[in-house]
């Protein structure tokens, strides 16, 4: 009998531990679960003029070091360094009501820096799909 109520004790403080961690996983900030703006994937040069015809308010973001921008860009493009500490800060200064198509060497940082800046509340976001290699020279 002992055992039995050793056991149900045992049980009940295992129940009681797994109920209130449970609360502890939740995040204190409900912003921290807003959901995060979709994505869109274009193609280079037919759905970059498409986009730039339908919406002229259009605001092209290149992502590349300067190095890179210098090297060779897409005429009208912000230069932004992705991997720049302050890279967020930067996208700050962007209109996030406008919308914002932008691009790297390839895809990856553009990937990235898309989802980064849907987190911060971009309201329509274009990602060149394969980057400035997919842009024809």
């Amino acid at each position: 009998m002992k055992q039995l109520l050793l056991l149900l004790l045992l049980f009940s403080a295992g129940l009681a531990s797994c109920q209130q961690s449970a609360g502890r996983d939740l995040p204190m900030n409900p912003a921290a679960t807003a959901p995060v703006k979709k994505v869109n994937q274009v193609l280079p040069l037919d759905a970059y003029q498409a986009k730039m015809a339908e919406l002229p308010e259009l605001q092209l973001l290149d992502v590349r070091t300067p190095q890179e921008f210098t090297a060779g860009h897409i005429a009208g493009a912000i230069n932004c360094n992705f991997y720049d500490a302050d890279f967020a800060e930067q996208l700050q200064k962007l209109d996030k009501n406008r919308p914002v198509m932008l691009y790297c060497r390839s895809g990856a940082r553009s990937s990235k820096a898309s989802k980064q800046m849907g987190e911060l509340g971009f309201n329509e976001i274009y990602d060149l799909s394969g980057g400035y290699l997919n842009w024809p020279k």
